[in-house]
Order: structure tokens, then sequence, then C-alpha cells
């Protein structure tokens, strides 16, 4: 029990606030716990919010409910495992600690798990989110570990009075919004190969590996993400046309053909950034092989050169021009014209 203290305003107005504030907060985490969202929708497009009590009270002859929970709330798992009415199959698919994208039929509903670009601050985009959806034609579950914007977006549509108006329109509604929010992502990592590619020619290759590197990471796991996603959708298909009227299917078959081109722009990212990898490579090894060849051009210029001067260098008698005031300036230039002749012989041969 939170026990909100009496604060005269006119002594601690500001504090007599912020007690205020904390004291609504914590009775509404004690009223509603790990419930996000709560819905009672009319079939008309809007909808009714409801607390945690009236979600424990609905009964289907009440209306259409969708019921957006946290997955991680102790109190949410008791009572989808004690009051929801759901089979124990049901119940753990939607609690699994490890997900992967699945859509199966149970009984007289539909379990479909779903992932998303993670849009929460600081996360990475290929950190994606998991949707758990339990579908009949009475309500709409929805879990999740972590915010989802698609969620958001349904719910700003019920409170504009714009909301589906069944309950495959939740499900179709929710999957359209986490395409939507999946092809900025895209289109940022397109326009980031497009932008390596022109970097490609012009700039040093030691400074594009790094970035190349981490864009060709995320679309290695997006990608390894949203392939099983497709099959998914392909199967959803499948379901609904058998559970759901022909006009839903046909939603979440527009839906799965979205989904495929998102892959496949991923799979073209993906050679591209590669084509993009080996030029890099390739220009960094072109780039090695000058160096080395203009080393191997100095050494072999030096190499004779060098003899030569140890051989006038050894302490006998005997060496040529020794007692010639004019013998270090002959020597010079003879090594000067051999260099000369030497360096002659290789352009000659195209070797520089």
């Amino acid at each position: 029990m939170h026990v909100c203290k009496k604060v005269a305003p006119e002594d601690h107005s500001v504090l007599a606030h912020q007690l205020l504030l904390k004291c609504v907060i914590a009775m509404v985490t004690e009223e509603i716990p790990g419930l996000f969202r709560a819905y009672l929708l009319n079939g008309e497009g809007e909808g009714t919010a409801l607390s945690w009590e009236q979600v424990n009270e609905w009964t289907p002859q009440a209306g259409l409910l969708w019921v957006h929970l946290d997955v991680e709330s102790s109190e949410v798992r008791d009572w989808l495992r004690e009051r929801s009415g759901l089979t124990r199959a049901a119940c753990s698919g939607l609690l699994a600690g490890e997900t992967r994208p699945l859509s199966r039929p149970m009984n007289d509903g539909l379990l479909v798990i779903l992932r998303g670009i993670n849009h929460n601050p600081g996360a990475d985009p290929e950190d994606m989110v998991s949707l758990r959806l339990w579908v009949d034609t009475t309500r709409v579950l929805s879990l999740s570990r972590r915010r989802v914007m698609a969620v958001s977006d349904l719910a700003d549509e019920i409170e504009e009075g714009v909301g589906p108006l069944s309950s495959p329109e939740i499900l179709t509604t929710l999957t359209g919004h986490l395409l939507d929010r999946l092809t900025p992502t895209l289109d940022e990592l397109g326009d980031a190969v497009d932008l390596q590619e022109e970097k490609a020619f012009t700039e040093a290759p030691s400074e594009l590996q790094g970035d190349l590197a981490e864009l060709r990471r995320q679309v290695i796991a997006l990608r390894r993400h949203l392939a099983p996603q497709r099959e998914v959708m392909v199967q959803l298909v499948q379901c609904t046309h058998t559970r759901f009227d022909d006009k839903h299917s046909a939603v979440v078959q527009l839906l799965a053909d979205e989904l495929s081109r998102h892959v496949e722009d991923l799979d073209e990212l993906r050679e591209r950034s590669a084509v993009t990898h080996d030029l890099i490579a390739g220009r960094q090894s072109d780039l090695m092989n000058r160096q080395m060849l203009m080393l191997s051009l100095v050494t072999a210029i030096f190499l004779p050169l060098g003899l030569i001067t140890g051989l006038l260098g050894i302490n006998v008698k005997g060496v040529p021009g020794a007692e010639n005031e004019w013998g270090f300036f002959w020597v010079c230039a003879i090594l000067a014209l051999l260099a000369g002749l030497l360096l002659a012989f290789m352009r000659k041969k195209k070797w520089f």
C-alpha cells in the first residue's frame, strides 16, 4: 500500500507536485502490472482503453479485445497460464525465452511470432524486437519484452478512430506497421552502400574498410532475422486462408510479397557490399604491389653500387685510384653512370 503524505502547497508546492506524481505512478503500476495497452474495439475503428481489472472481467460477448502485455512480468505469466484460457502449448509459445519467427494454428486460434526493427533509443536496428501474438475470432493478445513501435502505431490509430475492425485485421495491421518501420532502415543501408561504392574509387582503402565491415555486419544480421520470417509469412497466408476470409488472406499475401522484396533487397545489398569489399581489397593489393615494386627497384639499383663501394672500401693495398687525388670523384661518376644505365634498362623493360 502506497501512502501519499499531504504537503502544504503554499510551503512546498514543487515538492507536493512531485510527491503526488509518484503516488499516481505507483497506483497505476499496482493496478495494471505488466499491461502496456488494452482496448475494447467496437468494430468501427474505435476502441475504449481498459484497465487490468476490466481485462480480467472481459467476455467474448463484450466485443473484440486487444491486449499488449509485458512478457517479462510475472503477473502476466501467471494470468496467461491460469486465467487466459489458452492451452499449455500456446502459453509456452508466447512465453518462450528465445523465439524464432513462427506461424502455427492451434485449436481455435493462431500463434504468430514476428520480428521488427528495434527503434528504442540507444539500440542497434539489427537487434530486432520480437512480437508474440495470439489471434482468435474474439481477441488478440500481443506480448513483447521491449517497446515495439508498431504497437504504438496501432494504438494511435485506435485513438483516432481509424483502427482495425476485426482480429485478423489487427494481425495484418501490426504486421504492416512492422514492415513500414523496416523500410527506412533498409533505405539508409542502401544509401550507405551507395556511398561506399563511390568512395571505393577515390579514397584510401584503409579508411573504408571499417565502415564497410560495419555495413556488411548490419546487412547480414538483418537478413538472418528476416529470411526465416519470409517463410513464416508464406505459412501465414495458408493459415489465414483456411481460418479467415479471402480479404484478409489477400492482405497477408501482399505483406508476404513485401517482406520477400525486403529480403531480396538485403541480398542485393549483401552482394554489392561484397563487390565493394573486393574492389577495396584489390586497390589495397595494387597499392601494396606498387610499393613492393618500388622497393625492389631501389634494391636492384643499389645492390651493384653497394658491391662496388664495398670492394673499394677494403683495407688492402692495390685498390685502383687510392693514390689519385681525383679517384673519389671518378668513382662517384662511374657509380652515377651505372645507376643511370640500370634505370634506363628497367624503363625499357617497362618495370615502372
